[in-house]
């Protein structure tokens, strides 16, 4: 047999203790040995198991939660209350929980390994085991640029009062707010040249001459989004809410000075935002996909990299069809007000390195012209490399007035057919690119309104046909498709929860997740370990994808770690379909 020191020290989380922590252990550790089907024991037990030889089986309510072999650890109530049982002849190594405690009072990695197993906080215990960390400015969240205290005025402010303001504080902007500081406006030393120039007197209001409405940004964002605002809207400063209140101003030099690391993405993105032909779209879109792959192998989570590339595809999809609109002019003639849609994953935000077109049009009146128009678009897109659906969910077949979009999903929503509810679980998540949005919001109204609760036990069933692989028998698989047993279930039924619950507004599965618990519809306990299991597993998928192998994980490939924590992300998944089965009473069907 393997000395107890030697086989324990490759295994986490004792590979993180010192050889003086490896030794004081070792001289603690018990060998204890169990029959094939004895019991090993029942509740919390008061230490941990290393399996040596063997394989042990674990139940709770009689039904098999997980199963370890060779190198696995359990016990010490990790699983909380629960039975383990042998289901071979078994030697396991056991150490007491005084040893265990004593060691993590001194060794804060491997005190936060159970802390991070007990709160399901799989992104850090993989960051602690696999020293995965992306600290890059990318993923800074706006608050982090603020370096001063707001300025701030109110709208009886006058001219010149505010531009002392402004000059004793060494600041290039002052925020105009109500009494209960909601902006409403902001005041800046462009807007005071103008009064230069135009004004009178210097007893003027500044409300006068102020931006207004004021262009603003929650705290808690990522710092990339308010540089896309900024260059998009070609303004130099930015607005800091918290909570709709004001908290702090940032300007383009603020963020710019940390983005400097990170040129490439900001300077693709100016670049692609003032290209004019669709060969530079082409070009600068080849280079944006190789920078988000290089930004992906550096380890840039699922939440972080798919919303930069949804602010890249909003931007490349709104130049392209600007420059269609200008091409065709002459050719189209007069069309009529339209939005362009984008579906599925682009309209929840959750696209990554394997994406394609998911679009539709809704438009006032006469389709005819704007069908020819969506086809250019579509192939245009095709041509800068954004590939056509599989599917066909796209413009150029789905282009319809509102009033036929209208009909169209009461026909989805009365006639519970399997092709209908397919195309509803398509057609429910969608975001406004380019055009009237109006015409977006009253479907989505429209939606909202004939929601009911028929409609929802249908999509219900639907959400949870697809149950992942049991946890028990995970080790006999030698793949498992991520996206189909583990996202999808997450994705479908968080919209069915989202609908039930009148929230039409916000589309991103996270958003959603934290807007129900918000509402009290999920605990915060419960929520977290949604969104931990949901992250995990778009990230699993996403490194999968950078390694061109889609979304078909091999689990022999992905290390102990991934795969225990695979595994307790399908279970949670399994709970949460459970969920949405007593909640809408399809266990027996519909």
């Amino acid at each position: 047999m393997l000395p107890p020191r030697e086989f324990i020290r490759r295994i986490k989380p004792f590979d993180l203790l010192t050889e003086e922590e490896l030794n004081t252990i070792a001289t603690k550790i018990d060998v204890e040995a169990f029959e094939e089907g004895e019991l090993i024991f029942s509740n919390s037990p008061k230490k941990l198991y290393i399996v040596f030889s063997g394989n042990v089986c674990l139940y709770r309510d009689e039904e098999l939660l997980e199963e370890f072999e060779r190198g696995d650890i359990f016990g010490l109530g990790i699983y909380g209350k629960s039975k383990a049982i042998a289901n071979s002849d078994v030697i396991c190594f056991t150490i007491k929980r005084d040893v265990i405690d004593k060691i993590s009072s001194e060794n804060k990695n491997f005190r936060e390994f159970f802390e991070k197993i007990a709160s399901k906080d799989f992104r850090g215990l993989i960051s602690l085991l696999e020293g995965q960390e992306f600290s890059d400015a990318l993923l800074r969240k706006v608050a982090d640029c603020i370096t001063k205290n707001p300025v701030f005025c109110d709208i009886y402010t006058t001219i010149r009062d505010a531009a002392v303001k402004m000059e004793l504080n060494g600041v290039g902007s002052i925020v105009v707010v109500k009494n209960d500081m909601t902006p409403i406006g902001i005041f800046t030393n462009r807007d005071l040249r103008k009064f230069v120039i135009h004004g009178t007197s210097k007893e003027e209001k500044v409300s006068a001459y102020m931006s207004s409405p004021v262009l603003y940004i929650e705290f808690d964002r990522p710092l990339f989004e308010a540089y896309q605002l900024l260059t998009s809207k070609r303004i130099n400063h930015i607005v800091v809410t918290k909570y709709g209140k004001l908290h702090g101003v940032i300007s383009a030099k603020d963020i710019m000075s940390q983005f400097e690391p990170f040129t490439s993405v900001s300077i693709l993105h100016r670049k692609l935002g003032r290209a004019t032909n669709l060969e530079e779209v082409k070009s600068i879109n080849k280079r944006i996909i190789e920078t988000i792959r290089a930004l992906a192998k550096r380890g840039m989570s699922f939440y972080e990299l798919s919303f930069l590339i949804s602010s890249f595809y909003d931007l490349l999809t709104e130049k392209v069809i600007t420059i269609v609109e200008r091409e065709n002019q002459s050719e189209l003639g007069k069309i009529v007000d339209y939005v362009w849609v984008n579906m599925g994953s682009s309209a929840r935000k959750e696209q990554i390195l394997a994406t394609d077109q998911d679009n539709m049009i809704i438009h006032s009146g006469e389709g005819d012209k704007l069908r020819e128009f969506a086809k250019i678009v579509n192939n245009t897109l095709e041509f800068v490399g954004i590939p056509k659906c599989s599917g066909g969910y796209m413009a150029m077949n789905w282009c319809m007035s509102i009033e036929e979009w209208k009909k169209k999903f009461e026909e989805w929503m009365n006639k519970f057919t399997p092709e209908n509810i397919r195309y509803l679980t398509v057609f429910l998540d969608l975001r406004a690119i380019h055009g009237k949005k109006d015409l977006l919001d009253e479907l989505l109204n429209f939606i909202s309104n004939k929601i009911n609760a028929q409609v929802l036990r249908y999509l219900a069933n639907d959400a949870v046909m697809l149950e992942p692989p049991k946890v028990g028998g995970i080790r006999g698989v030698s793949e498992v498709d991520i996206k189909k047993f583990g996202i999808y279930p997450i994705v479908n039924c968080t919209r069915v929860l989202a609908l039930e619950n009148s929230i039409q507004e916000i589309m991103n599965t996270r958003e959603r997740i934290l807007k129900l618990t918000e509402l009290g519809v999920l605990s915060e306990n419960y929520s977290k370990s949604i969104l931990e299991s949901y992250e995990f597993l778009q990230n699993l998928r996403l490194r999968n994808q950078v390694e061109g192998k889609g979304n078909l994980v091999k689990l022999k490939e992905i290390g102990r770690i991934n795969h225990f924590i695979l595994k307790d992300a399908f279970r949670i998944v399994q709970d949460y379909e459970k969920f949405l089965k007593g909640r809408f009473f399809v266990e027996s069907g519909v």
